[in-house]
């Protein structure tokens, strides 16, 4: 028995190396057990998603499970529910069961380091998705720019609001996005003659609860606010909550946002929210099933935008939703199903030709 598991361990962990090719030498041992040589382009993928409190991501994992079928891969998905040791079980769990690819959008950029390496010394390939790694090399990420994110928000909102009051909301403290996002912020933003920002905060676990009791604050300390510079579109929703709280009207506040999630786009539609980005995570999901699907079978994988430490980075392209172009984005950007003018205008009105 103890040979026979040994042989099994020993051919798992050739067929990780050899990329999701099956093939696994003959061996024979005092037990006289072999194992045939087998060939495959079929792939076993382990997909880690932070949470399914967003709707992006009930989205990608159809995306990309369309995809890794269409490549003839075999996909299981965890979701980590921003929990960075339910994550670390989630990648152990992964690598018992076999995987050759382990995509995962990181909880915690320093801890991911640790998944990252534990998951290369059992052969798995590793691809961050949307939340990379602070220094763990990992075989490709993918996602959106969040520095160019963070930009987008900073100019729409000096756009609108060239000066006055600003509060900033910004993500947890733990995660890349969080920090890519936030030096643009601070780039434009924190030393911008004429804009006093009045408050700044970080979200622990990107709570929109934490998000709406901070707004609250923030309008206590300072009711005359222009401009909520805010990182994601769960956090804007629960900012428009605060100001009609606080009497606030549509149109007053500047508020941006990200992933242009339904609620948002109908406050967009409202002027309770201004601005919204949209991540092609149709496109994102896609291109991430195949990343993996080449690397777990050995081929070259697709080109990246840069090679950032050595690493593939692949960026999709972002747009900025506003009023102006919202109904560009129902008709024709969004991917189909994703929103309707129902959904947004309500059946009463339908705006867009």
């Amino acid at each position: 028995m103890v040979d026979f598991l040994r042989i099994t361990n020993a051919s798992r962990r050739v067929n990780r190396t050899l990329g999701g090719y099956a093939a696994v030498a003959t061996l024979a041992l005092s037990t006289g057990l072999t194992s045939p040589v087998l060939a495959q382009e079929s792939v076993f993928i382990g997909v880690i998603f932070p949470s399914q409190n967003q709707v992006r991501w009930a989205w990608e994992q159809k995306f990309f499970t369309e995809q890794a079928t269409a490549n003839g891969d075999k996909v299981i998905f965890q979701f980590s529910n921003e929990n960075v040791a339910t994550q670390k079980t989630q990648v152990e769990s992964f690598i018992e069961r076999g995987v050759n690819v382990i995509v995962m959008a990181a909880i915690d950029a320093n801890a991911g380091n640790e998944l990252v390496n534990e998951a290369h010394s059992q052969g798995v390939k590793v691809v961050t998705y949307d939340r990379g790694v602070s220094t763990a090399k990992v075989d490709y990420h993918i996602s959106r720019s969040n520095y160019e994110a963070g930009k987008l928000q900073a100019e729409a909102a000096l756009s609108s609001v060239p000066a006055g009051d600003y509060a900033i909301i910004r993500g947890d403290v733990s995660t890349i996005a969080q920090v890519d996002m936030s030096r643009a912020y601070d780039e434009l933003l924190k030393n911008k003659a004429g804009v006093n920002i009045v408050y700044d905060e970080l979200t622990p676990g990107w709570d929109s609860a934490v998000v709406q009791r901070n707004a609250e604050a923030a309008l206590q300390k300072a009711p005359d606010i222009k401009a909520f510079a805010v990182m994601w579109d769960d956090a804007a929703q629960a900012v428009v909550q605060a100001l009609k709280s606080a009497g606030r009207q549509p149109g007053e506040v500047f508020v941006s946002g990200l992933d242009s999630a339904t609620p948002s786009l109908t406050y967009i539609a409202q002027g309770w929210q201004t601005q919204t980005i949209w991540t092609p995570i149709d496109e994102m999901a896609r291109s991430a099933a195949d990343v993996a699907h080449a690397l777990g079978v050995g081929k070259k994988v697709p080109a990246p935008s840069e090679v950032v430490d050595g690493v593939p980075h692949k960026y999709v392209k972002l747009v900025s939703i506003t009023k102006t172009n919202l109904c560009d984005f129902i008709t024709k950007i969004a991917p189909s199903g994703w929103v309707t003018q129902d959904d947004v205008f309500g059946k009463a009105a339908h705006p867009c030709k």
